[in-house]
């Protein structure tokens, strides 16, 4: 990771999630905005922003299903393997925590089958 710390990028997408938030116009909207903007930075930090918008989501009332089947999908994909020689030991199982998780609370939500922000 070139331009982010570990935990300073968890940081910064909920604060630009809690930003949208504040403006008004909803979670979904929110979640969308917060997940594009930090989106294509890199592998490592494309994992990570995946877990910070499925912790985020975790927390709402119901997830849309798109959110569930592509955040869920492709951290299944995710090992140890993945994050060596980019993040610290400490780090790489902190992440492996927080993606299983994160799998675990959004296959458990209720389904929202309304994509409109």
């Amino acid at each position: 990771m070139k331009d982010w710390d570990y935990g300073e990028l968890f940081e910064a997408i909920n604060e630009s999630y809690e930003e949208f938030l504040a403006n008004g116009r909803g979670e979904k909207f929110a979640v969308a905005r917060a997940f594009n903007e930090y989106a294509n930075m890199g592998k490592i930090e494309d994992i990570i922003t995946g877990v910070a918008i499925g912790e985020i989501l975790a927390s709402h009332d119901k997830v849309f299903i798109g959110y569930i089947e592509g955040i869920t999908g492709w951290l299944s994909e995710v090992g140890k393997k993945d994050l060596k020689n980019e993040l610290s030991d400490g780090e790489i199982e902190n992440l492996l925590g927080r993606i299983a998780t994160v799998i675990r609370d959004l296959r458990n939500k209720p389904i929202d089958s309304n994509p409109v922000a």
